[in-house]
């Protein structure tokens, strides 16, 4: 078999457990396979302490590790680059604190939902993070690079039910209601989103540490190796996306086709890799100073008109690869829209001045 190169995603860059893991893939993959980490200086330093504790104080993680040192600029158009070059990828999910917080669901009323229910529910708070905001970002990178079908996805067993539930709810499309039309779906962030997504993967495995200070877990090793062989072995041709990977980063005042739907859009004003949800269709982006002008100040103060988001975390734009302008005398304008960042929610400019929700 040809040596692979295995990307290994993680939720905290300092988080002493990620390391652990590397070991038991390194147990899993052959003496000729490398496995990738993206990261700063500080990893080599982790991974060495955990490295030598499980293959002795001679050796050292670079006899089977690449490390790929990325800065707070450059690190989401690297990752996206190896994600794109790897044979596979293991990404391992873990919570920013002792477990991950628990989902806020708005409880069942008896009243008929109306738009006071509405506004209350538009009211509420969003949903603390789930984990690591970075690797969400990067399960985003994983799907427009259509890289599931080749993921692992590495969960500690306690963890399990919380993260199949999110599955379902990032999955999602729109808003629950109970029987009354009142909005009960947990209000969950745009990254969070991301992990709806997962359902896509090709395995997940879950574990159970039986010492916190093991520096392996064979059986853990053993299921990452049945997985990465599987999938081998499946034979399933890799489908590369339709649009190019230079398209997915930076801003760009010529039309690129992009996700979802391969479309030529002008992204001119925001940098591709940081806007979690792309409208579909032929679009231009509209400048968000511009729309500042046009909207009145209880419209700017409000932001999105479903989660309350402020201004500069939602993407505005057109339909059509040409501009017709805002506020012309003439009556030909633009129609603007725009996508919430932050709720994923779209809406478009009511009368002259204001946003409502579509």
């Amino acid at each position: 078999m040809a040596s692979r190169r295995v990307l290994f995603l993680r939720t905290f860059r300092n988080d002493d457990t990620n390391f652990v893991i590397v070991n038991n893939l390194a147990l899993a993959l052959d003496a000729t396979d490398r496995i990738e980490v993206v990261g700063d200086t500080r990893d080599r330093e982790l991974a060495t302490e955990h490295w030598q504790k499980a293959f002795g104080q001679h050796s050292r993680p670079e006899s089977r590790i690449d490390f790929i040192v990325s800065t707070r600029t450059d690190w989401r158009r690297k990752i996206m680059e190896r994600i794109h070059e790897a044979d596979a990828i293991v990404l391992f999910i873990s919570p920013k604190d002792l477990d991950f917080p628990e989902f806020s669901f708005s409880p069942s009323r008896s009243e008929i939902g109306g738009a006071s229910n509405w506004e209350r529910f538009m009211d509420e708070p969003m949903t603390p993070p789930l984990t690591g905001q970075g690797l969400l970002q990067e399960i985003s990178y994983l799907n427009r690079l259509q890289r599931l079908p080749h993921t692992v996805v590495v969960c500690d067993a306690k963890f399990q039910p919380t993260l199949d539930d999110l599955i379902v709810l990032g999955g999602m499309i729109g808003y629950a209601v109970d029987l009354a039309g009142n909005l009960i779906t947990p209000k969950l962030t745009a990254t969070d989103k991301q992990v709806g997504h997962l359902r896509k993967v090709f395995r997940g495995i879950t574990y159970q540490r039986p010492d916190p200070n093991c520096p392996t877990m064979p059986l853990l090793a053993d299921a990452i190796r049945d997985a990465l062989t599987d999938m081998a072995a499946g034979g399933s041709t890799r489908h590369l996306p339709p649009w190019k990977l230079e398209d997915l980063a930076g801003a760009s005042p010529e039309p690129r086709r992009l996700p979802p739907d391969n479309e030529l859009k002008i992204i001119a004003f925001s940098d591709v890799e940081k806007v979690f949800f792309i409208p579909s269709g032929e679009i231009i982006q509209i400048d968000e100073q511009e729309m500042r002008r046009i909207l009145n100040r209880t419209a700017v103060r409000t932001g999105c008109p479903y989660c309350r988001a402020p201004m500069e975390k939602m993407f505005f734009y057109t339909r059509g690869l040409a501009r017709l302008g805002l506020g012309n005398a003439s009556g030909e304008n633009d129609w603007p829209n725009a996508k919430c960042q932050v709720c994923g929610s779209k809406s478009s400019l009511f009368g002259e001045d204001m946003l409502a929700p579509q």
